[in-house]
């Protein structure tokens, strides 16, 4: 199968034709080639599909549940809500989240929650590409000893994570891939976290998990072990480059030596910490400094509420400028490659890049759009003035997801009407 679009214009204002075959981009330029398909891009911008690092997709069903609270009584909502989801909740949510990603530009998300098969039939089937993890608990004791940790939960969460990987990985024609997540050095004992690595290792795939996401995670660790997160980690044998730390905001110099040294990779959430009122941002100039692979997520509906990479890489940019008091830290085009080819770097995919042989995961927006005009830097237009609703046309694995704002894989009115239909009664 294959698709050619012509006249497309590229973030650097040039025009080119992208041919795509067998799900890859084949050719960049003037092609002459035929194609099954065409797709005419004249007066339309051409970039990467965003990569979404981490998020927990079917909480959409809490969008808005949660609102204006102290993180003790966010934290309490949307545990009560939690405990009510059923696996036909977590489809409906996941669905939800999939037309919405897919409609704001979104090719690939990194989730870890819980009832995954859901998460994964709803990819296989929306046609994304993601990276899925059963997110293992088992009440967590950072000091780790034996007579602390509960033996049998560690036990049945790192089997149903591996099962997880084993039913999925590589399926979908490959766009679903499988990660290893438990949650935080918080809600999971030592001997789970080393034990999730060593999974992780067998198996090749991402290690997913929180870190230093707040303050008092931070001083808990210390408290507990003597060490900050990042040395904690270090200590159990964690940190490589198959780690995705997400949020990595209370980190000091040293910490993100460390973590570049190991070529961990950040997934920085900058909306989700404001909204919760995390009161610091994260390093990204000494991570850029220090060499460390940088990409950027949402992180879930209930601290987000909005899954647009859009309104995310232009919250990281404001949010890192104002707290450095320095307009030239987060150019445009360092926050642009964090959402594209830095989240592919993190998750192991060959895309985020418009270049022959990486995968087709391609965007078109109006370049006509008013908040798009003038042109005089398209990549400033992208990270500072784009919205969701200037993506016109989606492609996933060289096949036309999106076309002329109408999803192709899914009816939009029936996964909006089940989605609400299926969240009422969570905030009771």
């Amino acid at each position: 199968m294959s698709l050619l679009i012509k006249n497309a214009t590229l973030a650097s204002g040039k025009n080119a034709d992208v041919l795509i075959e067998g799900g890859s981009i084949s050719k960049i330029g003037a092609v002459s080639s035929r194609a099954d398909e065409k797709i005419d891009a004249t007066g339309k911008i051409i970039i990467p599909g965003m990569i979404n690092t981490h998020t927990h997709a079917a909480m959409t069903l809490f969008r808005g549940i949660a609102e204006d609270m102290e993180l003790k009584g966010w934290l309490a909502a949307v545990r009560k809500a939690e405990i009510l989801v059923t696996p036909p909740q977590i489809r409906a949510g996941s669905d939800l989240a999939a037309l919405e990603m897919i409609k704001s530009g979104t090719t690939c998300f990194s989730d870890m929650y819980f009832h995954m098969d859901e998460v994964a039939a709803s990819v296989q089937d929306s046609g994304m590409r993601a990276v899925l993890g059963y997110s293992m608990v088992d009440g967590g004791n950072a000091r780790g000893t034996r007579e602390s940790v509960n033996e049998k939960k560690m036990g049945s969460e790192l089997s149903i994570a591996e099962q997880f990987v084993k039913d999925w990985h590589g399926k979908a024609g490959g766009r679903i891939t499988c990660s290893i997540p438990p949650h935080s050095i918080y809600l999971c004992s030592s001997p789970l976290i080393a034990k999730a690595a060593e999974l992780s290792k067998k198996y090749s795939c991402v290690l997913h998990m929180h870190l230093s996401e707040t303050r008092k995670e931070v001083f808990d660790c210390l408290e507990k072990t003597g060490a900050r997160p990042a040395y904690y980690l270090d200590s159990l044998g964690v940190l490589s480059q198959r780690l995705v730390a997400a949020h990595a905001v209370w980190l000091t110099k040293e910490e993100v030596k460390l973590l570049a040294s190991k070529k961990v990779s950040a997934s920085l959430n900058p909306v989700s910490n404001m909204k919760l009122a995390g009161g610091s941002a994260a390093p990204m100039p000494e991570m850029g400094q220090s060499g460390m692979n940088i990409s950027l997520g949402t992180d879930g509906s209930a601290s987000n509420n909005s899954l647009s990479m859009f309104e995310t890489m232009k919250f990281c940019a404001l949010l890192q400028k104002n707290s450095r008091w320095n307009a030239t830290v987060a150019s445009a085009e360092s926050v642009f490659s964090a959402a594209t080819v830095g989240g592919a770097r993190a998750l192991g995919i060959n895309s985020g890049e418009i270049a022959e042989g990486k995968l087709a995961d391609l965007v078109l927006l109006d370049k006509k759009a008013a908040n798009l005009v003038p042109a005089h830097s398209i990549l400033a237009n992208l990270v500072y003035s784009s919205h969701a609703g200037n993506v016109t046309d989606v492609i996933i694995d060289g096949k036309i997801v999106m076309q002329e704002r109408k999803v192709l894989t899914m009816d939009e009115e029936k996964v909006v009407q089940r989605a609400q239909k299926e969240a009422e009664g969570l905030s009771a």
